[in-house]
This record gives structure tokens, C-alpha cells and sequence, in this order.
């Protein structure tokens, strides 16, 4: 296990590209040479990686996933990944939030990367739906080679079509609402909101106060869009984080108690087991044992 994860930005996979603070691709041989193997990584950045050559597996949070041919990863911002790959082909799409939004097309569904935010971690391609998607991405990569007149408004509509056909292309089936309105803003605000601060915010006051509206109401409106409290979405939050502090650093408990914002690890520790029914080392022993 690793003592640190390290957290990577755009910037720094330094491309020499007028575009590289906000969308870069490499081939998966080029993005190895600036990550360590077996290293944990955190990016500031949405990331697929297209792989059509290769074994192995990645990690992503608490889930490990089998590498294979015409197997596309998908990591979210703030998610901690780890490969093991052996003999790997093919490339990494890396492109931030600002450049997703840049070109805003009036459809609801995709307007805005609130799209992006359940994205299942991998696709397989199907023998009929190779060639489309490997086209489109051919697309991107053209035009990101060329840097033409207008190609960073031509990269976004084809990043979002890119994106497209991946949640087309998901065996996982989700359930995406096209009637986006104020309500699922407000949502999808109180979200980025808990992403931004749930280490010193743990309870749904402040975030409402921020939204400018009543906590019964900010509650109501989380309950009706994702079927749990706001005081439960906080909270399932700030354990996501506790669980991949315990599987991706050598951390101590008080350590990542600290680093949550509690103020000594038996807080910690009675918060973690009101909701994972286990205490964090005992947790962080199942896990790693496996």
C-alpha cells in the first residue's frame, strides 16, 4: 500500500498543445511515462482510457476491473485509480469540466457535465459499435493533431459526442432525466457543493444557506431527485472518502480522522460504523486481505 495518493493535473502532463490546461490525449505508453506503476492517482480531470490491446486490471476507489481488449475506462474527477497493466495499447482522452461546458448547445442532457457525474467505470465494445466509436475518437484526435481554426469549438461538440456513445454503448443502464429543470440544478448544485466541502460542512444548514433556500427544502428536493436525505448524501460522501483514504494511503485511523474533519478518531470511528456496520480498521483489514 501506498503512503500518499497524488493528485495529477493537466498541467502538469506538460504536452506543449495550446490546449493542455484543458484537454490532452495521449497514447496509454506516453501516460505511463509520467505515472509510476502501481502508484495511486487522483485526477483533476475526466479521463477514458481506450485500450485495444492488453491484460491486467485497474482499480478504481474499492472496485478492481479486468483489462481486455476493446475495454474503455472512464474516471471521474476525485476518483483514486490504480493499473496493473501488462503490454497495454491504445490512448488516454483527458479533458476538464471548463472545456466539456465551453460550447453550450441548449439540450438539457448535455449542456452541462452534470451528465458525466454517474458514468459507468467501463464499456466493452460490440463488434458492430468498434468502428463508430473508434471513428469518432479518430475525429477528435485529428482535430486535436491539426489545431485549425474554430478546433477547440469543433473538440467540444466531439467530446460530447464522444460521450455520448459511450453511455450509449454501457451495459449498465442509467437512468438519465432529459427534463432537467431548476429542481435538478439546485441538485446538481448541492452536489458540487458537498464535492467542495464535506471535510468542514457535515451537516445540510450551510448548504442550503449557500443555495438560498431552507434545509426542509433543500432535503425535499434531494429525496425527490435521488431517493435519500441531504443529511445521507453528506454523509455517503464523506465515507466514500474515509474508504478510499483506508484502501489507497498507509494513513493512521486518527490521521484520516483528521483529514475528514472530525476531531479525534473515536468520532471517526462510531460515524464510519453508523453506515459500513464495521469499524475503519477492521474495514481497512477486510479490504486489503482480499
Amino acid at each position: 500500500m501506498n503512503h500518499s495518493i497524488q493528485t495529477l493535473l493537466l498541467s502538469q502532463l506538460n504536452k506543449g498543445h495550446p490546449l493542455q490546461n484543458e484537454l490532452l490525449i495521449f497514447t496509454v505508453d506516453d501516460f505511463f511515462e509520467h505515472i509510476a506503476s502501481g502508484q495511486h492517482y487522483k485526477n483533476k480531470f475526466y479521463s477514458v482510457f481506450l485500450l485495444n490491446e492488453g491484460s491486467g486490471s485497474v482499480i478504481i476507489d474499492d472496485e478492481e476491473f479486468t483489462v481486455q481488449p476493446e475495454r474503455f475506462f472512464f474516471v471521474n474527477y476525485h476518483q483514486i485509480y490504480q493499473f496493473r497493466l501488462s503490454a497495454a495499447k491504445g490512448y488516454v482522452l483527458m479533458f476538464t469540466k471548463s472545456f466539456y461546458n465551453y460550447v453550450y448547445t441548449g439540450n438539457k442532457l448535455i449542456r452541462s457535465d452534470a451528465i458525466l457525474t454517474d458514468v459507468p467505470p467501463y464499456i466493452d465494445l460490440s463488434r458492430t459499435s468498434r468502428k463508430d466509436v473508434w471513428q469518432n475518437f479518430e475525429a477528435i484526435h485529428r482535430e486535436f493533431v491539426n489545431n485549425k481554426m474554430l478546433f477547440k469549438e469543433i473538440l467540444c461538440l466531439l467530446v460530447k459526442v464522444f460521450i455520448l456513445k459511450y453511455i450509449r454503448n454501457a451495459n449498465t443502464f442509467l437512468k438519465f432525466n432529459r427534463s432537467v429543470d431548476h429542481k435538478k440544478d439546485l441538485v446538481d448544485r448541492f452536489s458540487d457543493l458537498v464535492n467542495t466541502h464535506f471535510k468542514e460542512l457535515k451537516t445540510t444548514a450551510p448548504y442550503a444557506e449557500q443555495l438560498n433556500i431552507t434545509p426542509n427544502y433543500l432535503n425535499a428536493l434531494v429525496k425527490e431527485q435521488l431517493d435519500l436525505t441531504a443529511g445521507r448524501f453528506i454523509k455517503d460522501r464523506i465515507i466514500l472518502e474515509a474508504e478510499r483514504l483506508l484502501l489507497h494511503t498507509t494513513f493512521s485511523i486518527t490521521e484520516i480522522a483528521y483529514e475528514l474533519g472530525f476531531n479525534d478518531n473515536s468520532h471517526f470511528g462510531k460515524y464510519f460504523k453508523s453506515v459500513k456496520k464495521i469499524s475503519p480498521n477492521r474495514y481497512r483489514l477486510k479490504k486489503t486481505r482480499l
